[in-house]
């Protein structure tokens, strides 16, 4: 398998994991300022992660490829709303570690970047692109929205690659079709209030 193996860890070290054949042409390095993405950050009680304008630094990359080689038992799973996104973090130490569709048959996996040690971070490529730059906090002033139609291309061509054999498939967050843990909803309470910090 091309690329390199890159290890991932939560902040105080209980759940980690390795990715296999890491590489710029394997994923996409991107800046996401959404406020799905703060408010799931804040939750969880990692804001400290999000960068100066609000932003959380993620690699776009096929779930298959990585590997939770400890501590699994304390994966949790969140959702922003009853149909949102698979948030999955650390519950020990409330570190996020990445995003996934509901569905196992969508080969997609946004990890988080500030999981990975600093001196292995350079494996995953330049960053590429910034979007949501308009939900940025106020005062903020992150860069201008780019890099979109190569970070759709580049999803949807590891998405088919994986449906066709030609890249791995599969995913350590589901299990016969089902997520490893049951995912917590937020209340709408909940997420203004997280949307609010």
């Amino acid at each position: 398998m091309a690329g390199r193996e890159i290890d991932i860890a939560c902040r105080c070290g209980k759940l980690t994991g390795r990715m296999s054949g890491i590489s710029p042409a394997t994923g996409c390095r991107v800046t996401c300022h959404c406020k799905d993405c703060r408010a799931f950050v804040t939750h969880v009680g990692a804001a400290g992660m999000l960068d100066r304008n609000g932003g959380v630094e993620l690699f776009q990359t096929l779930p298959a490829r990585l590997e939770i080689t400890s501590g699994r038992e304390h994966l949790r799973c969140l959702r922003l709303s009853p149909k949102g996104m698979m948030r999955w973090y650390a519950g020990c130490c409330g570190t996020p570690v990445g995003n996934t569709l509901a569905s196992p048959g969508w080969y997609f996996l946004s990890l988080v970047v500030g999981t990975v040690p600093e001196g292995q971070a350079a494996a995953l490529g330049p960053n590429r692109g910034t979007f949501f730059a308009k939900d940025a906090p106020e005062g903020a002033s992150p860069p201008a929205d780019h890099g979109k139609w190569g970070l759709l291309s580049g999803a949807f061509g590891r998405h088919f690659a994986a449906m066709l054999g030609l890249a791995p498939k599969g995913s350590p967050f589901f299990e016969g079709g089902r997520p490893v843990v049951e995912p917590e909803i937020l209340s709408k309470e909940q997420r203004l209030a997280a949307e609010a910090v």
